[in-house]
């Protein structure tokens, strides 16, 4: 599966979330699904992927012209039933509501957010009970605990975490009190997800230095970071704005349903 220079400049200048994870499958790694099929035309991609955890789809969908686009959008539908279709173009996504031929499950909006080298403020209050290191095959099962407070879909992808990505922990002595870990990577930049806090350690600045460390780590080794945010997740944009990321992008997931 390639893509023309053209088609990877459009994803590169776009970075939402549908960028992210195709140019991860492409460029470097992205450990939450496999892609199955990627469409281009003058001006769109589509990429579909289906998640290693669950029999969900996922229909990324980049375009600054966007006919094509919603054509193979709308086949890749009829063709998978039902999907997670992520783009920032919402309009894309209204014109397909108006076929009539495409039902709207549900719609989650998020803040992609971004910052590089020169611009990351360094938190500089963490607590002197922390520590931090990046975790490795030693700690999965207590990765996995820690996450299964959260919830036990995201404590199965433990192992995945650390030896196909990177995560990173924050430790109160010797227990694991916080995680961050990377969704996507790619020599030039970092898509850090799955920041978490113990629950009995919550409000005690311990998520905004978790998300410092993990980005200071993600800016050491490429020259870009990326988080993506629940647009009503007013805390943690006002904890991350603090860092110095900055809005990228506006990108909706969708929960489509082919009709018949």
């Amino acid at each position: 599966m390639s893509l023309g220079e053209g088609q990877l400049r459009l994803l590169r200048e776009t970075m939402d979330m549908a960028s992210i994870f195709i140019l991860g499958q492409l460029e470097g790694t992205q450990w939450l699904s496999s892609l199955e099929d990627l469409a281009a035309g003058d001006g769109w991609v589509v990429g579909v992927s289906r998640s290693n955890y669950s029999d969900d789809y996922f229909i990324d969908v980049v375009c600054s012209r966007c006919d094509g686009a919603a054509e193979e959008l709308l086949r890749v539908l009829r063709d998978r039933g039902r999907a997670w279709a992520s783009t920032s173009r919402l309009d894309l996504i209204q014109a397909l509501l108006r076929t009539g031929d495409v039902i709207l499950e549900d719609v989650v909006a998020f803040h992609v957010m971004e910052v590089d080298r020169d611009t990351f403020r360094k938190f500089e209050g963490v607590p002197s009970f922390l520590s931090f290191s990046v975790l490795d095959e030693h700690n999965i099962e207590e990765l996995r605990d820690l996450l299964s407070k959260w919830d036990e879909a995201r404590a199965a992808m433990a192992d995945d975490m650390i030896m196909r990505g990177t995560a990173i922990g924050a430790w109160d002595g010797d227990r694991l009190v916080a995680v961050a870990a990377t969704y996507a990577v790619t020599d030039s930049w970092w898509y850090l997800g799955s920041l978490f806090v113990d629950p009995e350690y919550r409000g005690r600045k311990v998520g905004i230095s978790m998300s410092s460390v993990a980005t200071e780590e993600a800016l050491a080794r490429a020259g870009r970071a990326y988080i993506s945010v629940e647009v009503d997740n007013v805390r943690s944009i006002a904890i991350n704005t603090l860092l110095n990321y900055r809005p990228r992008a506006l990108s909706y997931s969708a929960l489509l349903t082919a009709r018949g």
